[in-house]
């Protein structure tokens, strides 16, 4: 009788901030552990060496109309990244990269920085004149990230409420009802992107989508649907993951008090602390997939030719072996870089703006509001542990004078 495999994902935990249980013990197994998909069997990448080697190997394919392609889905749909450069290898990727590459450059993205300071102000602005208690995640969290999207994009920032709706149904996918609930939000943002595209035709602006139907669209270099399918992704990817970040790296903050400190009244921490946070939460929890076009070998093991992997960033960011005492939140931690934004060829195009918006979304909340705290205990803040970003999207803060206790 074949050995049953463990089910993958994983995601029941008992500490909102630590990896579940079962998959720590994978990890103790072995670098690379078979486990059981929704649509079968795959290797889970459990270490950060073999995260990286696997990740920077040109013979595991990002291709998900090879057949076999693992899938961590469990309700039969469309995958919203299929047919985007993100899920192409070769030439074909490195075309868009290059096409994207100005648009994240260093320079591109340092001019937005007064922007980003002036929304995160202007939004601190208003939390404060209306008083505590308010709730982070609506208040700060995703205007910031919205805000600073909406400027990239060249999408007029009053429509931002319409697609944060719909983007929020593309990261829950093992919700019942989560394929109609996905195509009909992808069709939605689809078609709002087709307009949009219409507009900067007739009149462009500074922004990416401008420039892209100028410089790809307009000469032939892509067509409409590639430019449409492009500009979905990074509205997609560039907003509900940082606002998830803003959010839970605070509420991280807010529970461990010292580390809270640290950031506030040690300026200079301040970058080091966003890198800490991205290893430390490693909110796109279930992991990367990949298939071998060849046999590749990994240490002991070798994945065979037409083999799925899945590499966990939640596993290889917390590798005892790269980094001491991995479970602790340490702001002042230097060391390894992180696997959140990926690895490789495929390393996230947007993590230059993700970074930049992080220090300066910390940066202001912990200036302007020194004494922010938790408003409800530690207990009564929910943490979404099913969905494929880990966070949590309520989270009560307060700020001022500490009330009086009552004297028992």
């Amino acid at each position: 009788m074949a050995e049953q495999l463990p089910a993958y994902p994983i995601t029941e935990r008992t500490c909102p901030y630590d990896p579940p249980a079962g998959l720590l013990a994978l990890q103790q197994q072995a670098p690379l552990v078979k486990v059981q998909l929704p649509t079968g069997p795959a290797w889970l990448v459990t270490s950060y060496d073999a995260a990286r080697t696997l990740l920077d190997d040109p013979r595991m394919s990002s291709d998900m109309s090879r057949e076999g392609f693992p899938t961590l889905y469990r309700q039969k749909m469309r995958p919203v990244l299929k047919g985007s450069f993100m899920r192409m290898d070769g030439e074909d990727h490195a075309f868009y990269r290059t096409m994207l590459a100005g648009e994240f450059s260093v320079k591109r993205v340092a001019a937005m920085r007064p922007e980003i300071e002036q929304a995160c102000d202007q939004l601190l602005d208003e939390m404060i004149r209306q008083g505590p208690p308010a709730n982070l995640h609506d208040s700060y969290g995703i205007p910031v990230s919205s805000s600073t999207i909406c400027r990239l994009l060249g999408v007029p920032y009053e429509d931002a409420e319409f697609f944060t709706t719909h983007l929020e149904a593309l990261f829950d996918p093992h919700r019942a009802g989560a394929p109609e609930r996905i195509a009909k939000s992808k069709a939605a943002l689809s078609a709002y992107l087709d307009e949009l595209v219409t507009r900067k035709q007739k009149e462009p602006g500074d922004d990416m989508i401008s420039r892209l139907v100028a410089d790809y669209l307009v000469p032939g270099k892509v067509d409409r649907p590639e430019l449409l399918l492009t500009s979905y992704l990074l509205l997609a990817a560039g907003h509900e993951t940082t606002a998830n970040m803003i959010t839970t790296g605070t509420a991280a903050l807010l529970m461990h008090p010292e580390q809270f400190a640290y950031v506030r009244d040690e300026p200079q921490l301040l970058r080091g602390a966003v890198e800490e946070l991205l290893r430390y939460l490693s909110i796109f929890q279930f992991g990367i997939t990949r298939i071998a076009t060849e046999d590749v070998r990994v240490g002991d093991q070798t994945v065979a030719a037409g083999e799925g992997i899945v590499v966990s960033p939640l596993l290889g960011n917390r590798d005892a072996g790269v980094y001491d005492d991995p479970h602790t939140l340490d702001v002042r931690r230097r060391g390894r870089p992180h696997l959140s934004f990926g690895h490789g060829p495929h390393l996230c195009v947007g993590h230059t703006l993700a970074r930049i918006e992080l220090q300066i979304a910390f940066e202001r909340l912990l200036t302007r509001l020194p004494d922010l705290r938790l408003a409800v205990p530690e207990s009564e803040i929910p943490f979404r542990t099913e969905t494929l970003v880990f966070g949590t999207v309520d989270l009560p803060v307060t700020w001022g004078e500490r009330p009086e206790r009552t004297p028992a």
